[in-house]
């Protein structure tokens, strides 16, 4: 920062809040990036020092358009916040007194920070819910949040557990006070000859606590494999759409409901929570029953909510919401419909035409008739992940293909079948075949199939949160299942996907992505992630071109694995299943692929 602004001259610029910049520190020879936060006056702005966290007034003059190199580099500081604790004095605002002790407490300390957040969560709460530990003068470590208390500058905040779909009806909703909550806590790694704080996240444990925030989201209705089924008519919505629930699945719906109900006595007060369309939540309805929701819009105090289960829509205040999700395994019961060729006058369904729909459909026993699938809409719907594929117990043998190779001993498997069709000209590392699914899977690749021949009409991906589904156009201009891992560019905007059947990556611009239909989420992604047991890189191995992202295997073992695994029929046997699948693959159900790279000195045994 010094070498690109000490020798620089200030210009006038029009300065805005939100704008980027760098900042000169009055008095000093230093220069930091900032955020103008507003403009105080004609020549004073409120800038926020986003590496260090600091907020200082400075004259316009000590400000400079931050350059555009500089802009890539995240911020170097996290914003924090104290979990369990809240201001005493009944407001929402901390005492300065407060404010004081703590900065005196922590500024220039080394301390150990735990990140409140299951290991299941995609994190994206700012600022983010943490517990500080420090040392005290003593040498003792000092949880900040209870010192705080015991000083009389805060008042602890209790959390409520989440109902498990897997506890039975008799077990209520509880309180964990923050002392019970040490025991959630797997590692402290406190070093206080460390510079930095050390980031730990907390373990996942059996009884879900939830926090104010979003779980996640439902997963999509399952459609009943077979072009005709029975369905009850729940309710008619306002854009014509018919919701409808199998009649295979009303005992089911029926059951979860009368647990819920059971279960969900009580979630006790929640604290202000600024709800967005879309979240998943649990909703208590204005029959007083509790019902799986998402949040369609939000309208001054009241929430229009959605009740999944059921199909209907209703304004309710937003007390009784609560972002906890119910029954997360169990897919939607309710699947929306549309009349098939059929359009209203002036393509937009009016109120008598809704009213005649419900007066003749509601609660009805119907038939229904699978004509084509119900496009979503323009924005991306939240989707859950795809479900795992799962792999034979230990000690079984197994056919499978190697669909993508990482390094020499890590690759992405998927089980084989004697039986193959080639649909698509697959973009295996290894195989140039076609691609190979077991049987009862046949109806993925159907579906593939005909989807890419509309897949033009699909809704362009709005969203690129990671983990996201969507469809993917790969080079042989055929669409695939993929989800995003991350956003690589913003000029022009482009993200690097996973093709889930596939296990290979690739950073596509935005118009080479699709919003995916629900049809294809019920299909568990077929490639597996697999550590290779039985060899390990050798111990002397110099003068070798490296793996740029596994240094510690050379490029020339990488491509001496892909031709022991190219074009061969291979088997695996599992040899462990967490916390990663390790499996030994084998060329003829006796040999050992990697024991080609062994006797090439490319790799060693490891017993």
């Amino acid at each position: 920062m010094v070498a690109a602004y000490e020798n620089s001259k200030w210009e006038p610029i029009k300065w805005e809040n939100d704008m980027h910049c760098a900042v000169k520190i009055p008095d000093k020879n230093q220069w930091r990036r900032g955020q103008i936060i507003r403009m105080v006056t004609d020549t004073l702005v409120e800038v926020l020092l986003y590496d260090v966290g600091v907020e200082l007034v400075v004259n316009i003059t000590c400000l400079r358009e931050l350059q555009e190199n500089l802009r890539t580099i995240g911020r170097l500081s996290l914003e924090c916040a104290l979990v369990d604790i809240r201001p005493t004095g009944g407001s929402d605002k901390w005492t300065a007194t407060a404010c004081d002790c703590l900065s005196l407490y922590l500024t220039g300390a080394v301390a150990t920070i735990i990140l409140q957040v299951c290991s299941e969560e995609n994190n994206t709460t700012w600022p983010l819910p943490v517990k500080i530990f420090c040392r005290d003068e003593k040498g003792e470590r000092v949880d900040v949040s209870k010192y705080l208390i015991k000083k009389g500058l805060a008042l602890r905040e209790r959390r409520i557990k989440k109902l498990s779909n897997s506890q039975s009806s008799s077990e209520k909703s509880l309180e964990i006070s923050l002392e019970q909550e040490d025991s959630m806590v797997t590692k402290i790694n406190f070093d206080p000859d460390k510079k930095a704080a050390d980031v730990i996240k907390v373990s996942e444990f059996q009884q879900k606590i939830p926090k104010p925030r979003t779980t996640g989201c439902y997963k999509p209705p399952a459609i009943p494999n077979m072009k005709v089924f029975e369905a009850i008519v729940s309710c008619i919505g306002d854009d014509g759409t018919i919701f409808v629930v199998p009649k295979l699945s009303e005992f089911e719906l029926i059951k979860m409901m009368n647990e819920i109900q059971s279960n969900l006595k009580c979630l006790g007060l929640l604290e202000p929570y600024f709800w967005k369309k879309g979240e998943a939540c649990a909703v208590r309805g204005s029959d007083t029953m509790w019902y799986r929701g998402k949040v369609m819009e939000v309208v001054g105090g009241t929430i229009k909510v959605q009740y999944l289960d059921h199909g209907f829509t209703e304004k309710i205040p937003q007390c009784h919401l609560y972002p906890i999700l119910l029954y997360p395994d169990t897919p939607q019961f309710c699947i929306p419909c549309q009349l098939c060729n059929t359009k209203p006058v002036g393509n937009v369904w009016q109120p008598d035409a809704v009213e005649l729909l419900q007066e003749l459909l509601s609660k009805r026993e119907v038939e229904i008739h699978i004509m084509e699938l119900l496009l979503s809409e323009t924005e991306t719907p939240i989707l859950p992940p795809y479900l795992p594929s799962s792999l034979p117990p230990p000690e079984e043998l197994y056919a499978v293909q190697v669909k993508h190779v990482v390094s020499p001993n890590e690759v992405y498997i998927c089980l084989d079948s004697v039986e193959s069709c080639n649909l698509f000209n697959q973009h295996s590392d290894t195989d140039d075949s076609g691609v190979s699914w077991e049987s009862e899977s046949e109806s993925l690749n159907e579906a593939l199939r005909r989807f890419n021949k509309n897949v033009e009409t699909f809704p362009p991906l709005t969203d690129f949160r990671t983990e996201m589904p969507c469809l993917a156009e790969y080079d042989d201009g055929l669409w695939y299942r993929a989800k995003i891992v991350s956003v690589k560019e913003f000029n022009p905007l482009a993200v690097l996907v996973q093709f889930v059947d596939y296990g290979s990556t690739e950073k596509l611009t935005i118009n080479r992505l699709r919003q995916i239909p629900l049809h294809l989420m019920q299909y568990p992604a077929r490639a597996i992630k697999v550590l290779l047991a039985g060899f390990k890189p050798p111990l002397r191995d110099p003068g070798k071109t490296r793996i740029p992202y596994c240094p510690k295997w050379s490029m020339e073992a990488l491509w001496a694995m892909i031709d022991c695994l190219q074009g061969k029929q291979l088997y695996a046997s599992s040899m462990a299943q967490a916390p990663e699948q390790i499996v030994t693959l084998y060329e003829d159900e006796q040999y050992p692929v990697h024991m080609s790279l062994v006797e090439m000195g490319l790799a060693d045994r490891d017993e």
